[in-house]
């Protein structure tokens, strides 16, 4: 992502908000696959919903097809090892009844509509009325869903399917099971502890990962199980026929030094004196500007050391030179509403590796960069204060390049990882987005809203919610 493209995504993303009125849920971005029938309108597709505690049934089931139903006699099966290595959750299954077709529903919240993910065969295909199916299909979204996690805020997910003329959603663990029935494929074992939260790993890890038992599966999986610092515990996990997931032990299996909320590992940042709520937000500033010269000098050092391309090293180390001219704007602004000089700890660590360096990277500069560049535009509009909203507007015009810069290191980072590293980095930038997520849904003084602009916790939401849908993290 160019400057001049971050730049103008970022630009978009605060007038949007800016225009929008108590902005508070989840979405934005490119348009979903699906949308939701217009208010007033229903479906009449003729098969009755499925009841929610057997969503492999409907209603009042016909004792034989409609006229025109195609019923399917085999599930698609789809291939399980995609091309980059990852894993099809939804291949191999072996549901109650055999679909036409089914997929990943996610959905961010109440109203809005479902976006397909993975799928497997042609939807409504044996249905007697395609159109009709294929608007029964679009209005399905799981409000409350299974895998809640979302990048950023809210999400969760189901799994969609039609049937010939039946369309269903699998919206809870519950309602998995019964769609599934008895766990008979290792398929099936996949897609119960992907649902379930557990980071599934690549088509290798599968291979020596998965077995088969007299009473079910046993399953080698991941999952992030703290996020200061990032922590990756090992889970050995049992998978029953009849759906439950238990975890028969668990290891902390790594820790890196990055941290959700730190601007870099080997860096601590300082309390802030008790004074004025104004004062200690430029206080506080100032210090994390302080963090971020090193940050950006640390990345400089690294990438020449990794090999990156002159212009990345070259644009790390004028980072670093802006920063430190924003410790000069944040320590006067501090000055000026009675705050103090406050240095962070630093340590130098060396030299690390590719992958520790994309992981702090998809922390610090894809999320918290980036959202930083948002917020800073945000003031340099909003602040009451005619110093404030000058001094802002010249930091926030080079966050924008850094926060493309880290977008940038991403894309030259992510060839040199593995496949594994590369979910461990993603997994990291959904934490580092549900963390962010927790802090924006504060509510800022009134002071730091009227004065120095900061977005109220709605509108930050808003900048958080677009900025993710934006950029694609999912």
């Amino acid at each position: 992502m160019s400057d001049e493209q971050f730049e103008q995504l970022a630009r978009r993303i605060v007038w949007v908000t800016l225009s929008a009125v108590g902005v508070s849920g989840c979405g934005g971005g490119e348009p979903p696959r699906t949308s939701a029938a217009p208010p007033g309108e229903t479906t009449s597709i003729p098969v009755a919903e499925p009841p929610s505690t057997d969503p492999t049934a409907s209603a009042t089931p016909p004792s034989a097809p409609s006229e025109g139903e195609q019923m399917p006699q085999q599930t698609p099966q789809g291939e399980r090892c995609r091309a980059d290595g990852g894993v099809n959750v939804l291949a191999g299954l072996s549901p109650a009844k055999p679909v036409d077709y089914v997929a990943v529903f996610q959905s961010f919240g109440k109203g809005q509509a479902a976006r397909e993910g993975e799928h497997l065969g042609t939807p409504c295909s044996g249905a007697s009325d395609e159109r009709q199916c294929d608007d029964a299909l679009k209005a399905k979204t799981p409000e409350s869903g299974f895998r809640v996690e979302c990048r950023p805020g809210y999400c969760a997910h189901g799994v969609a399917y039609t049937r010939g003329n039946e369309v269903g959603l699998a919206s809870s663990i519950d309602e998995l099971k019964a769609f599934l029935g008895p766990l008979d494929t290792e398929g099936d074992a996949i897609l119960m502890a992907w649902a379930e939260g557990y980071n599934i790993g690549t088509c290798a890890d599968l291979e020596k990962n998965l077995k088969q038992t007299k009473d079910g599966y046993e399953l080698v999986t991941e999952k992030m199980t703290a996020d200061c610092p990032i922590e990756i515990s090992e889970f050995k996990l049992k998978i029953a026929t009849d759906g439950s997931v238990s975890v028969l032990s668990k290891k902390v299996k790594s820790k890196s030094g990055a941290c959700v909320g730190r601007q870099s590992a080997g860096t601590d940042l300082r309390p802030i004196p008790a004074s004025n709520v104004l004062g200690a937000y430029f206080t506080d500033c100032a210090q994390l500007e302080r963090a971020a010269v090193f940050a950006f000098a640390r990345m400089q050092e690294e990438l020449r050391a990794l090999g990156a391309p002159p212009s990345l090293v070259a644009d790390a180390k004028r980072s670093a030179r802006d920063e430190e001219r924003h410790v000069a704007i944040l320590d006067r602004l501090a000055q000026d509403f009675g705050g103090e000089r406050v240095e962070p700890e630093v340590r130098d660590l060396g030299v690390r590796s590719a992958y520790d360096v994309a992981l702090e990277n998809a922390v610090e500069g894809c999320v918290r960069e980036s959202y930083g560049a948002l917020v800073g535009l945000w003031q340099s509009e909003r602040a009451a204060d005619a110093g404030v909203r000058d001094a802002l507007r010249e930091v926030a015009e080079d966050e924008l390049r850094h926060a493309a810069l880290s977008w940038r290191v991403a894309a030259w980072l992510e060839p040199r990882l593995t496949e594994q590293e590369r979910l461990r980095v993603a997994q990291a930038q959904r934490a580092a987005l549900v963390a962010l997520h927790d802090e924006c849904a504060v509510e800022p003084a009134s002071e730091l809203v009227e004065t120095a602009g900061l977005p109220t916790a709605a509108q930050a939401l808003g900048l958080l919610q677009r900025l993710g849908a934006a950029v694609g993290v999912s």
